[in-house]
């Protein structure tokens, strides 16, 4: 063997930085992209805000027609800036630049201060898992089939990062056209549970936990002990019956201690360590009006009003060299400009699509929520699903009925007798049916299944129970009981 060198040519996917950028500023939400914002202006002398009081959020404005095929004028409503910035930075950005070659750029290279510009950027907002996930699989699928099928499965993980819906209920969404098989989507559940954080998309707890130590290195102490203990009994390590165990399985306390010690590291909610820390709420959008006549705007509070100086740009201009330091910094400006108007075009281009779809919650607020995944709105917009998914975090809007996260606006779909029903939708309704009973005669989850229904929402009695403990909604013979109560503590 002899070391050798070779040429060779090959096609990869080269991302260029006003790309990433791009991504960036569609996951950051109203609080961060503040600081993002900031952090530039501190950083690029030739940015300044646009002190003009003259509004500037007329083409934000997007009423809603009130009949399907009025909805043409969509990608006309959005083609106006909607930020208050440079309007004519977008040409002057093209015509500097090729965007399409990453040959173009030299991030890495140190500014005329000894600086990589990637150290001048705001640290990287704590990200959901879920576009973690899709950011992750991106790179690991190739075929598209297979990626929509990794996204369906995506749009039924929860928060805590657990599959809440039944693969052979996620078949039953999909397309018939697409004739996809169990088994083939029980692979694609295979893949999307590889992505970090590890136990991802497992389907309860004991198959989470069962990833995790799966992925722990081969000879640690208590890896045997503590898969058996996890696979067949999770139950009674939860009852910390430790003493019977041990013995029936023949382990030393040793061994126990060791496997215990392994189960104690493992992420009961692999998707709650990655969401982001609580913090002020601020509306991205505004759904205003009335039925027939419903507007959504961008928050004209959180627009940042951004343009590059007039002045430095023409005197840049109509030199032939120039300072590299200060050309560097145009050419940053321009991308930032440019990439707060697409954040914000995409964002409202979403927003309309979402909200043509929830009229009815619009009019009768979380029952009249339908279900709507990523792929119906990916497919409006002509984007693609994880787009749509990066866009819609950390964003929130305000509507007649509150204030509520975007991501509240995709729930997964209950099968009914006459129409489509969200699990939103469905929770509302117990709400509304348990407010509403008597008393001193609660309704048992039968009952409410039964009125449901009558309704044309056919779900099962354990779903009503699961939705209820998911509510906080005591079982009818505790609502009985804390009813009988609170007469006697007022005769008292």
């Amino acid at each position: 063997m002899k070391p050798a060198a070779r040429m060779g040519m090959s096609q990869g996917v080269a991302m260029t930085p006003q790309l990433l950028q791009s991504i960036k500023l569609l996951q950051l939400s109203a609080i961060e992209l503040e600081q993002e914002v900031e952090a530039a202006l501190e950083g690029n002398v030739l940015l300044e805000r646009d002190e003009d009081t003259t509004p500037t959020t007329a083409g934000a404005e997007a009423p809603l027609p009130e009949l399907i095929e009025h909805t043409t004028s969509l990608a006309e409503s959005t083609e106006v800036p909607v930020s208050g910035c440079d309007e004519a930075a977008g040409d002057r950005v093209d015509a500097d630049f090729d965007w399409s070659s990453a040959e173009s750029w030299s991030g890495g290279e140190p500014t005329e201060d000894g600086e990589p510009i990637e150290a001048r950027r705001a640290a990287a907002p704590i990200e959901d898992a879920r576009v973690s996930a899709l950011s992750q699989l991106e790179l690991m699928i190739a075929s598209r089939r297979e990626w929509q099928l990794a996204v369906a499965i995506i749009e039924h993980v929860d928060d805590n990062g657990y599959l809440e819906t039944a693969l052979e209920q996620i078949l039953a969404t999909l397309p018939p056209e697409w004739q996809v098989t169990l088994d083939e989507l029980d692979a694609a559940l295979t893949t999307v549970q590889s992505v970090e954080p590890t136990g991802f998309a497992a389907r309860n707890l004991r198959e989470c936990l069962l990833l995790q130590l799966d992925a722990v290195k081969a000879g640690t102490p208590g890896k045997n002990l503590a898969e058996t203990l996890v696979a067949d009994h999770l139950d009674r390590v939860a009852a910390r019956d430790f003493v019977n165990l041990r013995s029936e399985l023949g382990a030393t306390e040793a061994k126990m201690i060791a496997a215990m010690d392994l189960i104690r590291t493992l992420d009961p909610k692999p998707g709650a360590s990655r969401t982001e820390p609580a913090q002020a709420v601020v509306p991205d959008l505004i759904v205003s009006g009335v039925a027939g006549a419903w507007k959504v705007e961008l928050n004209p509070v959180n627009l940042p009003k951004l343009r590059i100086n007039g002045q430095y740009e023409r005197m840049m201009s109509g030199t032939a060299g120039g300072h590299r330091g200060l050309k560097d910094q145009l050419q940053q400006a321009r991308w930032l400009v440019r990439g707060l108007e697409m954040r914000h075009e995409t964002l409202l281009k979403t927003a309309r699509v979402v909200f043509e779809r929830q009229r009815d919650f619009l009019r009768r607020g979380e029952e009249g929520m339908m279900p709507l995944t990523l792929r119906e709105v990916a497919d409006a917009i002509a984007m693609h699903e994880s787009t749509v998914c990066r866009v819609t975090s950390n964003k929130f809007v305000q509507t007649p009925w509150g204030v509520y996260p975007m991501k509240a606006f995709f729930p997964s779909q209950i099968q009914g007798a006459e129409s489509e029903t969200s699990g939103i939708a469905v929770r509302a309704m117990i709400r509304r049916i348990v407010d509403g009973e008597k008393a001193g005669a609660p309704l048992c989850d039968g009952a409410i299944a039964a009125i449901l229904a009558r309704n044309g929402v056919l779900i099962a009695r354990r779903t009503i129970a699961k939705y209820r403990e998911a509510m906080k909604i005591a079982p009818a013979k505790e609502r009985k009981l804390l009813a009988a109560r609170v007469p006697l503590r007022m005769a008292s």
